[in-house]
């Protein structure tokens, strides 16, 4: 069985030990890890426009923990004390796909469940304050030394600090610390209560995990089941009992509601993976025009055929999410929040998880009408595009 970094234990071992159950300490996850990226690369990142990142600074000018929204500027910058301030990017794996290796040792975890790699840079003492999140993280320290200060139990409803633009716990009493170096790496899971702080300048990547919450899936039934007209029947009380007070809604009333919506589930089974596939690969709004630029005119096999022919490869855009799914009778491709049929359950894996196709793919997919013309739909929807060879 594939190991989980150097820990002794296997994936499925650190599955069932671990996630979603309590944190992991990695010393030298990632041996002799230099991180690809300088804090240079990344203030570049934050000052693009189109591109999602924060500068929290715990004593700004105007108050505590002041937060600014990029596209940050070079002003900004120059404005900055010594110490106590950290940068945020967002969806770095994607900006720079040369990052994209540093995702492979996470593949065992489903990608549908995966959000970003977040880098973050931090001069000494900067830190966002203790807090926690609510998804699953992968904390990589990537470039000099960061405190982690850890809760060991999860907290749900923990009191935040009032009238600030970012979510500080009112109390912190931890039960561990850490010092990382580069290489190290902790992991977290939901609610833990955490706090970093820089011991130097420093660089630390957050690999995100997050699942949706109960009210974003029963949106998302709700949704396909409207479009397939179900879920019309009507509540029944067929063993209504006389009423003592008549605007009093009954307990019982209530019992059946519970057993309406239960029943509405079950109905609804037939779309629940679905409407899953779509929710889960729907594109971040803070992405949607990055995404947008790889759209194309609808290409046709005559055309797809010669590109390829002409050395050129497809790759996959990274700026979309992808999933699929397949049962005995039938499979569904899931691409930008849209559902696509297609049957043959080698090219869905083919379509969704390869990020490069060349022309030995193609005389694969070219077999299946229904894969080339689902291939045609996502290439001018711009999930594949075309790159040429060197």
């Amino acid at each position: 069985m594939t190991a989980f970094f150097n820990t002794g234990l296997t994936q499925q071992q650190f599955l069932q030990q671990y996630w979603q159950k309590k944190p992991l300490l990695i010393r030298q996850a990632f041996s002799d890890f230099q991180s690809p990226i300088s804090p240079d690369d990344l203030a570049g990142l934050a000052c693009e426009p189109e591109i999602e990142s924060r500068l929290i600074e715990e004593k700004g000018a105007l108050g505590p923990w002041q937060v600014r929204s990029g596209p940050l500027t070079e002003d900004d910058f120059a404005r900055l004390p010594s110490t106590h301030w950290t940068m945020l990017v967002q969806d770095v794996d994607k900006h720079l796909p040369e990052l994209q290796s540093l995702l492979d040792p996470f593949r065992f975890i489903p990608d549908w469940r995966r959000d970003d790699l977040m880098v973050s840079y931090a001069p000494q003492h900067g830190s966002v304050g203790p807090h926690t999140d609510g998804y699953d993280v992968f904390l990589l320290q990537a470039m000099g030394e960061r405190r982690w200060q850890i809760n060991d139990k999860a907290m749900t409803d923990a009191a935040l600090i009032e009238g600030l633009d970012v979510q500080i716990l009112q109390e912190f009493h931890p039960d561990q610390s850490w010092d990382l170096q580069p290489g190290d790496m902790l992991y977290l899971p939901p609610h833990i209560a955490h706090h970093g702080v820089a011991l130097n300048d420093c660089m630390t990547f957050s690999f995100g995990f997050r699942a949706p919450t109960k009210v974003d899936m029963l949106d998302a039934v709700i949704n396909a089941m409207l479009e397939r007209d179900m879920g019309r029947a009507h509540y029944r009380d067929p063993k209504l009992i006389a009423a003592q007070h008549a605007h009093e809604i009954s307990q019982s009333a209530v019992t059946e509601i519970k057993q309406l919506l239960h029943d509405a589930i079950d109905e609804a089974d037939s779309v629940i993976t679905s409407a899953l596939g779509r929710l889960v690969t729907d594109t971040k709004a803070s992405l949607v025009d990055l995404a947008e630029q790889r759209g194309s005119d609808l290409a046709t096999v005559e055309d797809i055929a010669l590109l390829f022919e002409q050395d050129n490869v497809l790759e996959r855009n990274v700026y979309y999410r992808f999933a699929w799914t397949a049962d005995d009778h039938a499979g569904q491709l899931f691409f930008a929040g849209e559902a696509y049929d297609l049957d043959n359950v080698e090219h869905l894996a083919m379509l969704t998880e390869k990020n490069v196709l060349t022309q030995i793919e193609w005389l694969q997919l070219n077999q299946d009408e229904q894969s080339v013309d689902l291939l045609c739909r996502l290439i001018s929807e711009g999930g594949w595009f075309w790159q040429s060879v060197d």
